[in-house]
């Protein structure tokens, strides 16, 4: 049975812990693809620098809610991301998070398909498919905070920060695979395409 959690539940729920988020040391000593113009990462994969981007495809995950239209389902991603730059910050995803979480805030429970839908319509520096087809991406960061060993909500990477892109789809049932690509803001016509299969789903 795939393991389901809720979207306010993300992170608690899928195993991140300290150790698996200094992301600064767990992407070092693996493979680098420097300034490439198109890098294709598959889960499990690391890329240790990538135009000062640091990445690892985590994990993927059956979010418990249901989005209202029949026959599909909200998978959540985990990309594992630190800033390399010292001096410049990635503003990733949506950049009025907090102005959605307002007028959609989670919980209640009925106000995630909006909240995903302006999450993913603000999410422009993302474009995904599904089997082929278009579907709707929604990204935001999940920022570690070494001294509170916690996670906040956040728009961007600071300099030499760490944490989570975390991306939600709003999928149809039964999916084969998912490609997301990912064209910073921060540099231009390249991209960098997150590869995930049905079988990789985390299991409970």
């Amino acid at each position: 049975m795939s393991t389901k959690i809720s979207r306010r539940s993300f992170l608690k729920c899928t195993g991140a812990s300290i150790a698996a988020v200094s992301a600064a040391g767990m992407l070092g000593g693996c493979k680098s693809n420097g300034n490439s113009t198109v890098v294709e990462v598959k889960v499990g994969d690391k890329v240790s620098n990538w135009n000062n981007l640091g990445v690892q495809l985590t994990s993927l995950f059956k979010l418990t809610s249901d989005p209202a239209q029949a026959g599909y389902e909200y998978i959540g991603v985990l990309v594992t991301a630190v800033n390399r730059s010292k001096k410049d910050t990635f503003a990733i995803g949506a950049q009025n998070l907090a102005e959605i979480n307002a007028a959609y805030p989670v919980p209640p429970l009925e106000n995630v398909d909006a909240n995903f839908h302006a999450l993913a319509a603000a999410s422009t520096d993302f474009a995904a498919s599904c089997d082929g087809q278009s579907v709707e991406c929604g990204a935001s960061i999940a920022l570690y905070n070494k001294n509170s060993q916690s996670f906040s909500d956040a728009t961007s990477l600071p300099p030499q920060g760490s944490g989570y892109i975390q991306l939600m789809l709003m999928v149809p049932t039964g999916w084969k695979q998912i490609n997301v690509t990912y064209m910073p803001t921060f540099v231009q016509d390249k991209t960098i395409t997150f590869i995930m299969t049905s079988a990789d789903v985390t299991k409970a």
